[in-house]
């Protein structure tokens, strides 16, 4: 049973990740506000992001664990339903603790393309269909915040935009409208700091799928301060 003061911690805690996450939004709408209407085909019900998992920070992971704490039963099973299907069909390749589900801080660059590879067809936990709706919207990560238009470093594009955005659109234009990952990096070092204070360890990262149903989590969520 958890008690009202740990109750209240927890809610805190997700006020100030969501509070944080808010900062993302503001990044992709800035980026959005520049596109010209046929250069943007990201709406309400399109859910070609939310298939194949990604690393999450341990923030946004308790985040996402209280979202879905808070869903009507029904919601909540199927969520955690196809959480278990998917942390199950991706165990093999997972390169960390597939059980805990913690991703390993030093994991090789090959074993995370060969896991990215076996989960690019993998649906996110949270995505309901037929109505391609988030089922924790408010609470989802930095990832599914700003995704959509590129993320750059100077000249250099880190992740590509969407394939269903810019349509014919030369590799400058996609550039010139990208997301900053300066900007991102502040938003990320937020949820470390709102983390560390919260008395969580550093480092924590997982999936949306391994948050929900990983054996490490409702351990992790209650440490939090």
């Amino acid at each position: 049973m958890i008690s009202s003061r740990r109750m209240v911690r927890k809610h805190k805690l997700n006020d100030r990740v969501i509070s944080a996450l808010a900062a993302a939004d503001g990044l992709w709408r800035d980026s959005a506000s520049s596109l010209r209407p046929a250069e943007l085909a990201c709406r309400k019900g399109c859910f070609g992001c939310c298939v194949g998992l990604f690393a999450i920070g341990l923030s946004e992971a308790l985040a996402i664990r209280s979202a879905v704490d808070e869903l009507p039963a029904p919601g909540r099973a199927g969520v955690l339903a196809r959480a278990s299907r998917a942390v199950e069909r991706s165990a093999a390749t997972f390169p960390g603790d597939a059980a805990a589900g913690v991703l390993d801080p030093e994991r090789s660059e090959a074993a995370e393309d060969a896991w990215f590879a076996a989960v690019r067809d993998v649906p996110c936990p949270a995505l309901e269909l037929p109505s391609g709706l988030c089922a924790v919207y408010a609470a989802r990560p930095t990832t599914c915040r700003t995704y959509g238009v590129a993320l750059r470093s100077g000249s250099e594009t880190l992740v590509s935009a969407c394939e269903l955005n810019f349509a014919d659109a030369p590799p400058a234009r996609i550039l010139e409208t990208a997301i900053d990952a300066s900007r991102l990096t502040a938003v990320d070092q937020s949820l470390v700091e709102i983390a560390s204070g919260a008395g969580l360890p550093a480092g924590v990262e997982t999936t949306i799928a391994h948050a929900l149903a990983g054996s490490a989590f409702a351990a992790l969520a209650q440490m939090v301060r």
